[in-house]
């Protein structure tokens, strides 16, 4: 650990000014507490779900206040209905019908895409699928477009008017091993400075999460954070590794680590609090799907750690204005404002009920809004951590702890 680093082991008062610190109201404490053990029995569900690929019925797992929600269309396999009884022992569990599956919506946002999306010369610059199979919402950028200009593509399509996604391209003087949420600079870049208010510590993005892939150790970002050769190095410049592998449409990089001694050195840890003014660090306890209604924080050079992003679809394609189309990136309504520039690639994560370690559940990519007749709605994109497991087989987060606390 870093020298002068607090470690997770934190007083009552200093839990306390923690989670202000982070923006983790009474509120969102509560609900977070509160979504544990749901969170454990979706968690068994879907890995029943994912256990010989998706099956064709599966809409998608939402945690609706005292319950977890199961939105399947037709016959639910019967592994599947084992790991529901194996859950209710845990959590109180409802199944209900979906009126399209993900394959379903996921099918027909493809041939959405084909007729209207920008890549191909439409005005569509996003396609977000519901995890409840209720249908599909198109993005565009002018209020004037007419919602019958959409395609029929058989299943329901809502209309949204929306800027492009921001990315957010950019904790301030790490040392290796290296833990997640650091500041990292590309050095095929030219530098962004003032990490932490310090001018002398330069950054682009931020570090995910420390991970084992390949059997060496890597730190996986944001793809858009750089490309595979492209050399990385701390804010204050030391160097960290070289990018080597990248899933472009998946927004997903991973770093290779130099100069460790071997792939288990160092543990499983992640940055939290505010850069250069109450830095700490958080050990990671493993990795987990997401589920609508669930409750994340985000960990970002620039902003520090976030809490209060609730999970609630996830967009099949989304463009930023300079058509950079991304695919499958998770959307969570968040707290205006709640991220900046800087930090792409920062660790999405999970609190456990304690609130004093993580759960891996992806990385950062950029936000959208929305200026309504209601006021602004902002959203928190992401890519899921899974997804990065099925992208690079084999691969885990380092631990900062073993065992189940949740």
């Amino acid at each position: 650990m870093p020298a002068g680093v607090q470690d997770a082991g934190l007083g009552q008062a200093a839990l306390g000014a923690e989670l202000e610190d982070a923006g983790i109201v009474p509120e969102i404490q509560s609900a977070i507490k509160h979504q544990q053990p749901l969170v454990k029995a979706a968690d068994k569900i879907r890995s029943a779900v994912e256990n010989g690929g998706l099956p064709a019925g599966y809409s998608g797992i939402e945690l609706a206040g005292d319950r977890v929600v199961v939105w399947w269309k037709d016959k639910i396999p019967g592994r599947v209905q084992t790991a529901i009884r194996q859950a209710r022992e845990i959590a109180e569990v409802e199944v209900r019908s979906a009126i399209h599956s993900q394959r379903e919506l996921e099918k027909a946002a493809d041939r959405l895409w084909a007729a209207s999306g920008v890549e191909n010369g439409g005005k569509v610059h996003a396609v977000k699928l519901s995890f409840d199979g209720s249908g599909l919402t198109a993005s565009v950028k002018d209020a004037s477009f007419a919602r019958q200009a959409l395609p029929d593509v058989g299943v329901p399509v809502e209309l949204a008017v929306q800027e492009p996604m921001k990315t957010t391209a950019s904790r301030c003087n790490d040392d290796i091993p290296w833990y997640g949420g650091l500041a990292i600079r590309n050095n095929s870049y030219g530098p962004i400075g003032g990490c932490g208010g310090d001018s002398g510590l330069d950054y682009h993005c931020t570090g995910g999460f420390p991970v084992r892939y390949n059997g060496a150790r890597f730190m996986l970002t944001a793809g858009h954070c750089g490309d595979p050769g492209d050399r990385f190095a701390d804010g204050e410049g030391q160097a960290i590794g070289t990018a080597e592998f990248k899933h472009t449409e998946h927004d997903l990089l991973l770093i290779r680590i130099t100069g460790v001694v071997s792939v288990n050195e160092g543990s499983g840890w992640i940055w939290d609090g505010t850069p250069g003014v109450d830095d700490f660090l958080k050990p990671v306890i493993g990795w987990g799907w997401t589920y609508k209604g669930q409750s994340l924080c985000v960990s970002g050079t620039i902003t520090g750690a976030t809490c209060g992003h609730t999970v609630d679809g996830k967009f099949t394609k989304l463009c930023t204005d300079d058509y950079v189309c991304l695919t499958d990136l998770i959307s969570a309504k968040r707290p205006n404002g709640s991220t900046q520039g800087g930090d792409s690639g920062g660790p999405v994560f999970q609190l456990t009920s304690d609130f004093g370690m993580a759960r891996a559940m992806g990385t950062h990519t950029g936000h959208i809004a929305d200026d309504g007749i209601f006021g602004r709605t902002e959203w928190t994109l992401f890519q899921d951590f899974g997804t990065a497991t099925q992208d690079f087989p084999g691969l885990q987060p380092f631990l900062g702890f073993e065992g189940d606390p949740m």
